[in-house]
């Protein structure tokens, strides 16, 4: 499994490390809804805090090839380039990569420890939808910009009519900083991270973002167990069920 794989398998629950003898034990919480932002260079990172980042694609489409020392996670974008230049972003370290048009060389989909992810197209139709989802996909980026915050009924169903078309986790890009009634209203549909421009907002605005997510609880399950009558009102009813069919027997 691919560490953004292994991430996104964990969002909202608590992580450990360390587990054996005289081995230091430490713990985190992975936030329910993470925050991804598109750098274009590595220093572009300094100061900034999300949970994952991606090398924007360089010439050609072709993916960079630098590395990100100081982050726990992050992939580079590719959307041209050769096999060569996928094979030397992935030695660089880079946990997974970004496929932004499907005139990315074949590659990109190989299977190793490579995290994957595909930007989707709206407008596309469900044959394609459905060979997307039966993809070697970890996640799938969606396009949020022309959706207005905070969202209304129109806006949420417009997502979920998106959602319904795959089972993966979804990234939704947008130049927008939602609310914490927003925050909620992505969280139980289904998004799994919120995908920004470095420069989209103010770093100071990305922690404030942040803040808000790490207060988020999961998404609770709505239980469908019917109603159980109280155990004494049960055995009554039963009793006098039980006495006609004693009287029915006895004619």
């Amino acid at each position: 499994m691919s560490k953004i794989a292994d991430r996104l398998t964990k969002l909202g629950q608590t992580e450990r490390t360390g587990f054996g003898f005289g081995v230091p034990s430490s713990s985190r919480k992975i936030p329910v809804i993470l925050v991804v932002v598109t750098i274009d260079k590595p220093t572009d990172i300094e100061g900034l805090p999300a949970d994952a980042f991606i090398l924007s694609a360089g010439p050609k489409g072709a993916p960079q090839t630098k590395t990100l020392k100081d982050a726990d996670l992050w992939g580079v974008a590719v959307a041209g380039g050769t096999d060569s230049n996928i094979t030397t972003a992935v030695g660089s370290g880079a946990d997974f990569l970004v496929i932004e048009t499907e005139s990315t060389p074949g590659s990109a989909l190989r299977d190793d420890d490579t995290g994957k992810g595909l930007v989707v197209d709206l407008n596309i139709s469900k044959k394609r939808a459905k060979a997307i989802d039966n993809g070697p996909f970890d996640f799938l980026i969606l396009d949020g910009t022309s959706i207005n915050l905070p969202l209304n009924v129109g806006g949420v169903l417009e997502l979920q009519e998106q959602l319904a078309n795959y089972s993966r986790h979804i990234f939704l890009r947008l130049t927008q900083l939602p609310s914490n009634q927003d925050l909620e209203l992505l969280r139980d549909i289904g998004i799994s991270a919120l995908l920004y421009d470095f420069k989209a907002a103010e770093k100071i605005e990305f922690t404030a973002l942040k803040e808000s997510i790490d207060q988020l609880e999961p998404k609770k399950d709505k239980s469908s167990t019917p109603a159980v009558l109280p155990s004494g009102e049960l055995s009554l009813h039963e009793t006098e069920f039980d006495g006609y069919d004693e009287e029915e027997d006895l004619e």
